[in-house]
């Protein structure tokens, strides 16, 4: 044994043990990885892991190490030496530590300046060093320049003096906060700076708990934030700070804080805990709308709904009175959702969490690179996605290179970044029919709670509308196999806190993306691990030269290797040296899918080989499927089998990996697998894919017909299911089952329509689908469907087939606002229903040419029409398309100042309905009656029927319904002289009817909230508004609502003092009233007109009594009714 000399000079004495520092660091920097990227995976702030390998962090903790080891993927040997590195940092600070643990320094700056040493308060005598500290302290732990220090110091001495006594100031400050010589303040080149820990300075703590929220579970995140919060108590109170833009900044970051607080408490259904502290800082903010917007949501889930409004008018008062604004769209927003009950004491906010994406696939194995980096390209920091882009991240590669797999992990792991949801589509980039962007978006939307009839055919509308509703929310939107970046752009969130993922084969150029993550094929070490993962460890480890050779045979290719190692474990006795020399034996058998994926396709044929004959046959056929996914029904008819046999064979393809299960009961081919699938189908014979084919549309066509039965029983259809209860148990299955297949459905018409043997199934199948678009607004589902089935109509000799095909075309083409081609069509339908003795069509496309002869503004064709079809139904009194009728001869009557008759007309149309127990159309009826009441002076009972009716829409969730009440219901108010009701109710319908991008519904809303504009003083707004009514009306030919939006403004004009153009607004508006034959309308436009001829302006805003002139109000056809009346009876053959 030798002594201490000894040791100290042999030259063999042991190297001086590493640091835990230098060791993270050596090894962060051998794994190619950021100190970003690995504190994201590990799950570390990034302060946290910079301190640990600067050697600031004394006392490592065990579990942050471990994190680390498993971030980086250390082996065991690396692992074991991190531990001990750590362990001995803990032993020698645990040992050598001077500072009294009971004396601790706490820096408080979240409020009055404190510093306090163990549990007593330091008093800081110099007004300048309480100045440096508090600047230091908001800075830290950045440098505070000379610049900004030395005037402080500075008082009334001369500049020559400043720089000594700002040295003089930090010097006796230091002696403050560093009793026990930890240095906490230092110098730099260009300042001081205060670098402190969470524990020391109240700031750093507040951020540090304000990241771990970042991510975690809800309920972990609201005690997190509820601690932060909590740091805060109050302004800072030296006065020389308060403009000080970093007070500000950190002021900003408490407001941030709560609005994250307040989030996350209602969704836990805590939404009372934040509530005094954003009172309070409301209170000092009053300009600040995001944070007002706030408050009011949480008041009004707290059950205040009248304290929410309240807090809305005070801020609108303080941004008007103070700015001269208008109160920005989060806060309207806000004061939307408290008028509609969004928020309900003790629950959380209407608003849906969405989580689309599918789960992480199991047994997933490397890309850790990939995956930080991705991870780290999308974690932001609230106050870094308040007002910024959504971030684009690209992951691209070759086929079957694991690019949907790496994204399902990648939203797992973000998932709780997300508070509200995922979105996922499968783009079908890789198929022979991408998915439409029409498509997908009407899938989000409906998904985000959208009503379907909001949605519309435009990709550019439907495009803002995702944007909008993405505005409010924080969502990953996950966009798998795209094709380009055309297919990708309408579906990107634009600014807000969503971000994307998106997965494709190419670079996608012309797409900005924020961050590209390329997948080149895996290394050898990652393969071998995929191997292990199904083969077994000791397999593998028997035979490590033959388990490369394999990863080689497979190209390194995740899909590739995934079935092979399949394939291993279903084969025990196999050695890995058997499937090796199958896969060189005949790797050349299979023509190429794509260049350099020979190995890919061997492997698809070793498992192929491999299934029973039933489940190869059943490989092949489903790939007929011309759906994106499928259940076992539809795999029964391609087999002809019956269902729990395709199940089983389904099964094995699983088990096979030659199939995916894309949710319980929907299955999917894998994009490669899918097109070998379809190659190995050209195997079969012409006529055994036909068979298979025409199996499956007589088996979806009988199901749709019996579901159809179930879900929409009235509709006018051309066949029914005698037995729908041996298809179907109920409603709900019926309906669900539609949802499920509506796109299979219309993929299988197109399919159909283009082959003359089966062409008969496309309009049968586009018939019965008529009323299930009808009601769920799905245009883009239905614009195809129908054109598929009218394709295929024009080639048959059924005469009602091609009825039922135009009478669909034309509704649908009428619901996107084409108008003059829908009424072709009807009238086409029309002409063939009576050719063909088809009497119950007849009648119902004759109320269909009336009610669009009525939206087009054609009183006269319109009553012609109707009357025809009160004629046709005498035969049935009690029918809806009587009852319809009705309706609209009422609103004629209405628009003609009839209103005896039009109360009259509309009350049995009422009756008629009521007694059917047909809600919606009673409600559209009953609307229409209180329009009535209403213009002949009836006010209070008109009120009553509209609260009433309001009531039943907002039930429903019928948003058209809701702002054509709303509209009205502002019109009546306006009447009973209570303008500012009358205006609050005016700006909600016309934001309603926008956001539903229904441009009828816009031009209407336009004219009612100009006049509301004008009748409360406000000339200037009105004028734009009623401008942009007139723009929308004339754009899209609805000419009464251009008549009536001029004579509205015409009135503003004239108030405005500008009567040249009054005069001319008006004569355009009677030209336009009296060629359509809206008299009560037209004769308003003249009484007007010659007002202003006489040279005497009227102030329209004068006070009227409830029996004014009748002509001063109006009528719209489009309040009530919009659309063309309820389904008739379907006709059973």
């Amino acid at each position: 044994m030798r002594d201490s000399a000894t040791s100290r000079d042999a030259p063999n004495t042991p190297p001086e043990r590493p640091t835990v520092g230098r060791l993270l660091r050596a090894y962060r920097l051998r794994s190619g990885m950021t100190q970003r990227e690995l504190a994201v995976c590990a799950g570390l702030s990034i302060a946290a892991l910079r301190d640990l390998e600067q050697g600031r962090s004394t006392r490592p903790r065990h579990a942050s190490v471990e994190a680390i080891t498993a971030a980086l993927g250390l082996d065991d040997r690396a692992r074991d030496a991190l531990h001990a590195a750590a362990a001995a940092a803990v032993r020698t600070n645990g040992a050598g530590r001077v500072s009294d643990p009971g004396d601790p320094v706490r820096i408080r700056v979240l409020g009055p300046l404190e510093l306090r040493r163990g549990d007593g308060l330091v008093t800081i005598g110099s007004a300048v060093q309480r100045m440096l500290l508090a600047r230091l302290a908001l800075g830290a732990p950045e440098p505070v320049t000379h610049d900004w220090l030395v005037p402080l110091a500075r008082g009334r001495n001369s500049p020559d003096d400043a720089t000594r006594r700002l040295h003089s100031h930090v010097t006796r400050l230091r002696r403050l906060v560093e009793p026990s010589g930890e240095r906490l303040i230092f110098g730099t080149p260009s300042g001081y700076r205060l670098v402190a820990t969470a524990e020391q300075l109240d700031l750093a703590r507040f951020r540090l708990l304000s990241d771990g929220a970042r991510g975690a579970p809800a309920e972990s995140a609201l005690e997190l934030l509820a601690q932060a919060a909590g740091l805060w108590r109050g302004g800072c109170d030296i006065d020389e700070l308060s403009e000080d833009p970093l007070l500000a900044s950190v002021t900003e970051e408490y407001a941030t804080l709560l609005r994250r607080f307040a989030e996350v408490a209602r969704e836990v259904g805590e939404p009372e805990r934040p509530l005094p502290r954003l009172r309070e800082l409301a209170g000092r903010l009053e300009l600040h709308e995001p944070l007002h917007a706030e408050l009011i949501v949480t008041l009004a889930a707290s059950g205040r709904q009248a304290e929410a409004l309240a807090a809305y008018e005070r801020v609108r008062a303080n941004l008007r009175d103070q700015l001269g604004l208008d109160p920005g769209e989060p806060l309207r927003d806000a004061q939307r959702g408290v008028l509609r009950q969004r928020w309900r004491v003790g629950g959380t906010a209407s608003r849906r969490v969405v989580q689309q994406a599918p789960a992480a696939p199991a047994g997933f194995v490397g890309r850790k690179a990939e995956l930080a980096r991705i991870v780290a390209a999308l974690d932001r920091a609230d106050h870094e996605t308040r007002h910024a882009s959504s971030r684009v991240v690209l992951v691209h590669g070759a086929p079957g290179s694991g690019k949907t797999a790496l994204a399902h992990v990648a939203g797992h792991r973000l998932r709780q970044r997300y508070p509200s949801g995922q979105l996922y589509a499968d783009l079908g980039g890789a198929s022979r029919e991408p998915a439409s962007p029409a498509a997908v978006l009407g899938r989000f939307l409906r998904a985000l709670g959208v009503p379907a009839h909001r949605v519309g055919s435009d990709v550019i509308e439907a495009s803002s509308l995702l944007r909008t509703e993405l505005a409010e929310r924080r969502m990953l939107v996950v966009l798998d196999n795209a094709s380009d970046a055309a297919q990708v752009r309408p579906l990107l969130p634009g600014s807000g806190r969503s971000d994307v993922l998106v997965t494709s084969r190419s670079l996608l150029r012309g797409l900005e993306v924020a961050t590209s993550v390329p997948l080149a094929t895996l290394t050898m070490a990652e393969s071998l691990d995929m191997i292990t993962a199904s083969a077994g460890r000791s397999r593998v480890a028997a035979d490590v030269r033959t388990a490369r050779e394999l990863a080689n045979a497979c190209g390194h290719l995740p899909l590739a290797l995934r079935i092979a190692a399949a394939r291993l474990a279903s084969r025990p006795s196999w050695a890995i040296s058997d499937l090796v020399q199958r896969l060189r034996d005949e790797g050349g058998r299979l023509a190429q899918l794509d260049d350099g994926s020979t190995s890919v396709l061997a492997s698809f044929e070793l498992s192929y080989d491999n299934l029973s004959a039933p489940a190869r046959r059943a490989f092949r056929l489903c790939s007929l499927h011309p759906g994106q996914d499928f259940g076992a029904a539809a795999a029964g008819a391609l087999l002809g089998t019956d269902d729990a046999s395709a199940e089983r064979l389904l099964d094995e393809l699983l088990d096979a990996n030659m199939l995916l299960q894309y949710s319980a009961h929907r299955f999917r081919f894998h994009d490669l697998l899918g097109l070998y699938a379809g190659k190995l189908a050209e195997a079969e014979s012409a006529q055994d894919r036909r068979d298979a084919l025409g199996r499956l549309l007589e088996s979806y066509t009988e199901r749709v017909t019996a579901a159809m039965d179930w879900a929409f029983p009235q509709t006018l259809r051309l066949d029914s299911h005698p037995r729908k209860e041996d298809l179907f148990p109920d409603e709900d299955r019926a309906a669900a089952w539609l949802d499920a297949e509506a796109t299979a459905l219309v993929s299988l018409a197109e399919r159909a329509a283009s082959d003359d043997g089966l062409s008969d199934f496309a309009w049968r199948i586009a018939d019965q689908m008529r009323g299930y678009f009808l009601a769920n607004r799905h245009v883009d589902g239905w614009n195809r469907i129908v054109e598929a089935g009218w394709r295929a109509a024009e080639r048959t000799d059924d005469g009602r087939a091609r009825v039922a095909t135009l009478l669909s075309r034309g509704q649908a083409r009428s619901l996107v606002g084409r108008d003059i081609e829908g009424l072709d069509d009807t009238l086409a339908a029309l002409r063939m229903a009576e050719a063909t003795g088809w009497g119950t069509a007849a009648a119902y496309l004759s109320h269909n040419v009336g009610w669009q002869y009525y939206e087009l503004g054609r009183l006269a064709d319109a009553e012609t029409w109707l009357s025809r079809t009160l004629d046709v139904t005498r035969d049935e009194p009690t029918g809806p398309i009587r009852a319809a009728a009705l309706n609209g001869l009422g609103m004629i009557m209405l628009d003609r100042g009839r209103w005896q008759d039009a109360a009259a007309s509309l009350s049995a149309a009422l009756e008629i309905n009521k007694a059917a127990g047909r809600e919606r159309p009673a409600l559209v009826n009953r609307g229409n009656l209180a329009s009535a009441l209403r213009q002949r002076g009836a006010l209070a009972e008109a009120a009553e029927h509209l609260d009433t009716i309001l009531r039943g829409y907002r039930r429903r969730g019928d948003l058209r319904g809701e702002l054509s009440t709303l509209d009205e219901m502002s019109r009546l108010e306006i009447d009973r002289r209570n303008l500012s009701t009358g205006l609050s109710l005016a700006r909600q319908a016309h934001d309603l009817a926008v956001k539903m991008y229904d441009r009828r519904a816009q031009a209407m809303t336009a004219g009612t909230l100009g006049d509301a504009l004008r009748e409360n003083g406000d000339v200037a707004h009105a004028l734009d508004v009623l401008r942009d009514g007139v723009s929308v009306a004339e754009r899209h030919s609805y000419r009464y609502l251009e008549a009536r939006a001029r004579v509205g403004l015409a009135r503003a004009l004239a108030l405005a003092g500008d009567a040249g153009s009054a005069r001319r607004e008006a004569g355009m508006a009677e030209s336009v009233a009296r060629d359509l034959g809206f008299d009560m309308l037209a004769a308003q436009a003249r009484t007007f007109g010659g007002t202003l001829c006489g040279s005497a302006v009227v102030d329209s805003r004068r006070p009227r009594s409830t029996t004014a002139d009748p002509h001063d109000r109006l009528a719209d056809p489009a309040r009530h009714g919009a659309g063309p009346g309820p389904p008739a009876p379907r006709l059973t053959s």
